[in-house]
């Protein structure tokens, strides 16, 4: 029996660079709007809270988001945690076809994510970085693109449970 397992996570520099950014901006347009409330130093002061916890729950949220795949004898499960919060399983006998593709995150669905509706009606993708994914069409015609980094050890595993697929009987 064999498993592939990879979790993904949210843990970019430039991602980390842009969340930075925006606490900056944030931060500082509630500061320069001080002057103004000058006569009211309260509406100051739970604009900036307000604003600095806002920025923090958002960002821990972000920093958090994990992508989790496993492939083995009985499927392909994945979870996009906070919209999972368990593993979902697609079983081998509701898969027509399933293969690793590369693919262009935001022409082909916006962007990184959890992305269900897909700007070339691709179906939904679950993605955190990169352009590689396990492509999974379902015998019902639907599609989901789950994100991997790890190209190379998919397909092998994929070649393993390649007899699990069984053909679609109209």
């Amino acid at each position: 029996m064999r498993v592939f397992q990879e979790v993904q996570a949210f843990d970019q520099w430039w991602f980390r660079i842009l969340m930075l950014a925006v606490a900056c901006i944030t931060v500082g347009s509630v500061v320069m709007v001080y002057p103004e409330l000058d006569e009211d130093p309260t509406a100051f002061w739970a604009s900036l809270l307000t604003a600095t916890f806002s920025l923090i729950l958002i960002a821990t949220l972000l920093f958090y988001v994990k992508l989790e795949t496993k492939i083995n004898e009985k499927g392909i499960h994945y979870k996009f945690w906070p919209v999972h919060l368990n593993l979902k399983l697609i079983s081998w006998n509701e898969i027509e076809s399933c293969e690793v593709r590369h693919y262009n995150p935001i022409m082909d669905y916006g962007g990184w994510g959890y992305k269900f509706i897909s700007f070339r009606k691709r179906g939904t993708s679950l993605s955190i970085k990169g352009n590689i994914g396990i492509q999974i069409v379902f015998k019902t015609g639907k599609e989901l693109l789950i994100g991997t980094q790890k190209e190379e050890e998919v397909k092998q595993v994929l070649h393993t449970y390649k007899h699990k697929l069984q053909p679609y009987e109209h």
